[in-house]
């Protein structure tokens, strides 16, 4: 029957498996003094008993047993925890058996007799200190797959914030945007009105359709407006990555720029190669480029009151990379306050007339598509007589393969 010495505190949990008494014996007298809790059997039914048990650490055992072979017990031990060490020991070894040993993952083969019984208890520290390695790296990879998720829940908060920061600053933006918006549908609906107060009165049928047609130019036009700013104000997050094609939404940003932001006087230009796409969400990458019309629109009308301000938007592409520039002969921007453009709640503007985000925002946006976006500037010095010579934002963002 196996035995066990009595402990007080957990040591590791060293098990003697022979069916020879004296062997048996004076493998406990090697063990006698080392920091090991110690049971022994004499049958490899009494050893498989005590690993059932659990708790045990470090194993050596005959592999010739009259009843349940070493190998199994080595079989045993692994299965109920990988990490423990097992010694096989053999008066009769064979190549075969040496590598079943070795692929059941023993840590040493040995062949009896000894010739010296204490280097088994050298084989035991080593195979204590592997095993102490093994669960060092186990619960390293437990703490570690624990940071991991906790980063996980961590970024994952930060990507809603990021989203809730961006639409809040969208949503911000709209209140300018409608005040423009405003004012270009105020024109067709007077002219709708005035147009259906005349087919009340209009006897000829032909002039009463020509103001029905009117009418019905006048609500597409009312349409459009209401369109793009409703596309505009939409959450991105409801959005799926799509082909996105640069020409067609920077087109759709000037549109929403000219029909709510005061520039009338500027003259704005878009050059964009054809057949430039991005894999990106739509409404984020026309967000980038209202953000940017618009202030190199407003710079433009602060420069040049009575008009010769000019934006032009160029895009292109090189091997592997699909670039835009946004340009603009506004005022400039002094080189001190370059690198704080895009720090949040940095604003030029007086107070009430921005929210310090729209750059920001452009910059979370771009870094989020793997892009990148850099801004020169000179501005003339307040002794010289005239405007400044303007600002320029260049975009890369990588092309899709």
């Amino acid at each position: 029957m196996p035995t066990s010495s009595p402990t007080t505190e957990r040591r590791k949990h060293l098990l003697l498996v022979d069916d020879e008494p004296v062997i048996l014996q004076v493998l406990k007298a090697v063990f006698e003094g080392e920091p090991y809790r110690l049971s022994t059997a004499l049958t490899g039914r009494d050893a498989l008993a005590v690993i059932a048990a659990g708790n045990v650490d470090l194993v050596i055992t005959d592999k010739n047993l009259p009843d349940v072979g070493g190998i199994e017990v080595l079989r045993a031990a692994k299965g109920k925890d990988p990490l423990t060490e097992v010694i096989i020991l053999t008066g009769y070894g064979s190549l075969d058996t040496a590598l079943t040993a070795l692929e059941l993952d023993a840590f040493d083969y040995v062949l009896k007799p000894l010739n010296n019984v204490f280097d088994i208890r050298n084989k035991v520290r080593k195979a204590d200190q592997k095993q102490q390695m093994a669960m060092e790296n186990r619960r390293l990879i437990v703490e570690l797959s624990k940071k991991n998720n906790e980063l996980e829940a961590a970024l994952e908060e930060a990507r809603a914030l990021q989203a809730e920061l961006i639409q809040s600053e969208k949503l911000a933006g709209i209140g300018t945007l409608a005040a423009g918006i405003a004012h270009e549908i105020s024109s067709p609906l007077f002219g709708i009105l005035g147009l259906a107060e005349a087919v009340t009165d209009e006897q000829d049928l032909g002039l009463a359709q020509g103001y029905a047609r009117d009418i019905v130019e006048y609500c597409r036009t009312i349409r459009d407006i209401v369109v793009d700013l409703s596309s505009y104000s939409r959450s991105a997050a409801h959005e799926y990555l799509t082909s996105v094609e640069l020409g067609k939404v920077i087109a759709d940003a000037l549109k929403l720029v000219e029909r709510s932001a005061p520039v009338e006087h500027v003259a704005f230009k878009i050059d964009i190669e054809p057949g430039l796409f991005l894999n990106a969400r739509t409404n984020e990458i026309q967000q980038i480029f209202v953000n940017l019309i618009k202030n190199a629109g407003e710079a433009v009308v602060e420069a040049h009151p009575g008009g010769g301000g000019w934006v032009h938007v160029v895009g292109g592409r090189t091997d592997n990379t699909v670039w835009v520039r946004v340009e603009d002969n506004g005022p400039g921007i002094p080189e001190e306050r370059l690198r704080l453009i895009f720090d949040p709640f940095y604003t030029t503007k007086p107070a009430g007339k921005g929210t310090g985000l729209g750059l920001n925002i452009v910059y979370r946006i771009v870094t989020k598509y793997r892009g990148s976006i850099g801004v020169q500037s000179r501005t003339v010095a307040p002794t010289d007589a005239g405007p400044g010579i303007g600002t320029e934002f260049l975009l890369r963002f990588p092309i899709e393969r």
